[in-house]
C-alpha cells in the first residue's frame, strides 16, 4: 500500500512547543535560548561566569602563599563587553574575599582617550565617575592616545636618574634634554595620520598605537597582565581582518593568550568563549546598560546598510560576524586560529627580528622558510642564493616585505616593516614612530 503525505497532513502535525522549564535546573521558566538550550536567568548567569572563571585560574587564591596582591590592568572602551567583563571581575574578587578572606589581585582600569583622532568624546569623565561609584575597589584612569610619544622622554629621565644614582659620568645634559621647540605628541600623532593614504590605514595604525600604549602603561605600573574584553565574535572578525591585512603569519601572537613579543606583560581574554549576543544578554540580566556608552535600544536595533567604501577591514569583518547567528561557525574560526604555531623554529624573534611598527615577528619568503625548516630538521639542502634586485627571480615590491631589507628605491628607509604595516604606511615615507621595537 502506498502512502502519500500531503501539505494538510504536515499542517496537522503538532508544532514543537517551547520548554516550560529550564533545561539545567528544571525549576524556573526559561529566560533565554542559548546554543539550542533553554536556560533561566540564574543558570545563564552561572554559565557565563563558569566560562569566565576558566580563564581566571592563574589568578585564584593560593593558600599558604604570602599576601602579595598581583597588579593587573584592564582596558575598557565603555562598550558592552568591557562593562560585562568589569562586572565579572568584581564578582570574582568578591567571591575570593567571601571564601578565602583575601583577594589575589588588584585591577587598574584604563581607558584610552582617542579624542585627538576621532574628535571630542563626550561623557568620558561622567562614565568613569559612574564606574568608580559602582566598583570602588578598582582604580580608574584615562590616558590620551598621544601619551605614547611621552614615553621616550620618560625613558630619558629614568636614564639620567639611574646614572646619577650610580655616580657615573652622565651624558651631556644638552644632548639628553628634550628640545622645547620640538613638536608635541599631539602634533606628531596628527602628522603621522595625515601622511597615511586611507582611513583604513589610519585606523590600523591607531589600533596598533592603542595596544602599544596599554602595554607601556602596564610596564610602567608593574602590571603582569592586561585584560581585554574581546568576545568570540570580535576575535573571529580579528582573525580574518588580520589575515586580510597581511599579518596572517603573526596570528599565534595576535590571537593566543599569554606572553607577547613586547616583554613580560601577558594578554588575557576571559570572554573568548562567549559570543557578543550572550554578553549582551548578561548585560541585560545584570542591569549594566546604564554604564555602557551605547544604550540597549541602539545595541539591539538592526544597523542600516552603509557605504562599504568608507568601511575599514575590521568594520567589514565585524559586521559580517555580527550578522552570523551560528555560534559554532564563530567558535571554529577562533579555535582553529588559536591552534596555529610557527612552523619553522622556536627562535623566530631572534632570527628574523621584530617589525618596527607593530612589533610582531617578521616573516620571510616561503621558499627560504622551507629551506631553514629543512636545515633545522637535519635534512641536507642545496644552498640557494638570494635573487638580485632587478633579476627575473627577484621579488616584487610587495613580496619583498618578507625579506629583512627594504625594497628597491627605499634604501634610505631604515625601518623594518612587516607586510601589513608596509601596506598601511604605503606612501608615507619615513615614519616618526614613538616606540623602539628592537
Amino acid at each position: 500500500m502506498e502512502f502519500e503525505v500531503t501539505m494538510a497532513d504536515i499542517a496537522k502535525k503538532p508544532k514543537p512547543t517551547a520548554p516550560s522549564l529550564c533545561k539545567r535546573c528544571n525549576q524556573n521558566p526559561p529566560a533565554i535560548t542559548m546554543r539550542h538550550e533553554a536556560l533561566c536567568q540564574d543558570c545563564f548567569t552561572t554559565y557565563i561566569r563558569t566560562k569566565f572563571t576558566r580563564y581566571m585560574e592563574p589568578f585564584r587564591v593560593k593558600r599558604g602563599t604570602e599576601l602579595v596582591r598581583r597588579k593587573l590592568m584592564f582596558a575598557t572602551s565603555f562598550g558592552v563587553a568591557s562593562t560585562a567583563l568589569l562586572d565579572l571581575l568584581h564578582w570574582h574578587r568578591s567571591l575570593q574575599l567571601e571564601r578565602a578572606r583575601r583577594v589575589e589581585y588588584d585591577i587598574q582600569v584604563v581607558h584610552i582617550d582617542e579624542s585627538v583622532v576621532l574628535g571630542e568624546q563626550e561623557g568620558v569623565e561622567e562614565r568613569l565617575e559612574k564606574l568608580r561609584e559602582q566598583y570602588p575597589q578598582f582604580e580608574f584612569s584615562s590616558s590620551p592616545l598621544d601619551r605614547i610619544y611621552d614615553l621616550g622622554n620618560a625613558a630619558v629621565e629614568q636614564l639620567i636618574s639611574d646614572t646619577e644614582a650610580l655616580n657615573l659620568d652622565a651624558p651631556p645634559m644638552a644632548s639628553m634634554t628634550p628640545d622645547i621647540n620640538a613638536p608635541t605628541g599631539i602634533e606628531k600623532l596628527r602628522s603621522l595620520l595625515a601622511h597615511l593614504n586611507s582611513r583604513a590605514s589610519q585606523m590600523d595604525i591607531v589600533a596598533i598605537l592603542r595596544s602599544r600604549l596599554l602595554i607601556e602603561l602596564a610596564k610602567k605600573n608593574a602590571c603582569e597582565a592586561i585584560f581585554f574584553a574581546d568576545s568570540m565574535t570580535r576575535m573571529a572578525a580579528m582573525v580574518l581582518a588580520e589575515v586580510t591585512k597581511g599579518r596572517g603569519h603573526a596570528l599565534p601572537w595576535l590571537i593566543s593568550d599569554g606572553p607577547t613579543p613586547y616583554g613580560p606583560v601577558k594578554i588575557v581574554r576571559p570572554l573568548r568563549e562567549l559570543t557578543k549576543i550572550e554578553i549582551s544578554e548578561y548585560t541585560t540580566f545584570c542591569s549594566l546598560w546604564p554604564f555602557c556608552s551605547i544604550s540597549q535600544e541602539k545595541a539591539t536595533v538592526q544597523k542600516p546598510p552603509v557605504n562599504m567604501k568608507n568601511q575599514t577591514i575590521d568594520e567589514v569583518m565585524g559586521r559580517f560576524f555580527e550578522d552570523v547567528s551560528n555560534a559554532h561557525l564563530v567558535a571554529n574560526v577562533v579555535k582553529t586560529a588559536a591552534k596555529l604555531e610557527f612552523p619553522d623554529d622556536n627562535n623566530r624573534v631572534e632570527r628574523l627580528g621584530l617589525c618596527e611598527i607593530c612589533g610582531l615577528p617578521m616573516d620571510e619568503e616561503p621558499k627560504y622558510r622551507r629551506i631553514n625548516a629543512q636545515k633545522l630538521a637535519g635534512v641536507e639542502v642545496r644552498e640557494v642564493q638570494q635573487p638580485q634586485v632587478g633579476s627575473k627571480d627577484a621579488l616584487d615590491t610587495d613580496a619583498r616585505i618578507y625579506c629583512l631589507e627594504p625594497p628597491e628605491g627605499e634604501e634610505d628607509l631604515k625601518e623594518r616593516r612587516c607586510y601589513g604595516c608596509r601596506r598601511s604606511t604605503l606612501g608615507a615615507g619615513k615614519v616618526d614612530w614613538p616606540i623602539n621595537n628592537r
